[in-house]
């Protein structure tokens, strides 16, 4: 009896140790920091050093142990000199001259602080392309829900014959963005929805599925997504358009999406956007957009200096604003609407916010 119950403690302990933390961003810091302790040279405690970190953490103990063993006999030599010549080049502003037969023991002994210095550098880099490359392959190995999937599979069949590139990037955009798990899991609701900023119509796709009779409207600046747009999306109900969603004459509708674009817009243009939306929507109808957080610490630093990039690259006249969170749940308060927000991040360490506004129906407005 107590053996049984001994292998059974066993396999849930095993299992348990095997399968927690493998969403995709604890995966990719499993690996991260399994990577980076391994080429730092604190050889005889790097197990345990990487249990203890996984441990305080709360990340795949396996996986963190597993990463650690770059540092095997093939690959020691290659991480020794690189870690040996970053260090030199850091201390010194230049590299040591490439000669194998010079890197001796002693050799070594006499440059020690190059090393270390130059194996966190390394292994910081190293870490984060691991942790990376794990986090984007979990995310496309993993099961998604069911019906997420069937969304998903609806939507890459509907731009199946689009251009190869614009069909990839759909597949991509679908898989890796987290905000059409968040509306498979809010709900599309009923009724004429309509996406301001529409891009490609993936969000209007998405929103179709199980109602290919829906009316679809949408806007978007690039006329080349647009043209896009409407080929794919030729069999439905839809028209997309080339429009400043400043312009855009809102039709009544039951849901009503904003994705990324807030940020473009000054305050006045933003807080009037928002009321007109409100205004459009049907009652039972839901207004639903996502901005940047700006209260989350580094990591709204780090989405903040991501969006600058972006904007510098697309060569926007303007740098990038989002409101404050009361700004945007007092605006949509004073509108009449029932408000909710999620926090989220995406697979990059990028700080979101998900609102999503109801328009309280008749009968149930207090």
């Amino acid at each position: 009896m107590m053996m049984r119950a001994s292998k059974a403690y066993i396999k849930k302990l095993a299992a348990t140790l095997l399968t927690e933390g493998l969403e995709p961003r604890p995966a990719g810091m499993a690996v991260g920091l399994g990577i980076f302790v391994g080429i730092v040279p604190i050889y005889g405690l790097q197990t345990l050093a990487v249990i203890g970190l996984a441990i305080l953490f709360r990340l795949n103990k396996p996986l963190a142990v597993a990463a650690t063993f770059i540092n095997n006999p093939i690959l020691q030599p290659f991480l020794v000199i690189g870690s040996v010549e970053c260090g030199s080049w850091l201390r010194t502003g230049a590299f040591h001259p490439w000669h194998l037969a010079g890197y001796t023991a002693a050799a070594l002994r006499g440059d020690l602080v190059s090393w270390a210095l130059g194996s966190v550098v390394l292994g910081a880099i190293v870490g984060t392309v691991g942790a990376v490359v794990t986090t984007i392959t979990v995310a496309l190995l993993r099961p998604s829900r069911p019906g997420l999937r069937a969304r998903i599979g609806f939507v890459n069949g509907v731009f199946a014959a689009a251009p190869s590139f614009d069909r990839g990037f759909v597949r991509w955009k679908m898989r890796l963005d987290r905000i059409f798990s968040l509306l498979d899991a809010e709900g599309m609701g009923s009724g004429t929805a309509v996406d301001l900023g529409c891009g490609y119509g993936m969000a209007l796709c998405f929103a179709a599925y199980g109602q290919e009779g829906r009316r679809l409207a949408g806007c978007d600046l690039d006329p080349r997504r647009v043209g896009v747009a409407e080929k794919a999306l030729a069999s439905l109900d839809a028209r997309v358009e080339v429009c400043d969603v400043r312009q855009y004459p809102l039709p009544q509708a039951g849901l009503i999406l904003i994705l990324d674009v807030l940020q473009y817009l000054t305050t006045e243009e933003q807080l009037a956007l928002l009321d007109r939306c409100c205004r459009a929507l049907e009652p039972g109808g839901k207004f639903i957009f996502r901005v940047h957080d700006r209260e989350h610490g580094v990591r709204s630093v780090l989405t903040l200096l991501f969006d600058r990039l972006i904007f510098k690259i697309g060569h926007a006249p303007t740098r990038p604003l989002t409101l404050s969170s009361g700004q945007y749940r007092t605006a949509l308060e004073a509108a009449g609407m029932r408000v909710r927000m999620h926090r989220f991040r995406n697979l990059l360490p990028l700080a979101h916010i998900l609102f999503v506004a109801e328009r309280p129906r008749p009968e149930c407005a207090s």
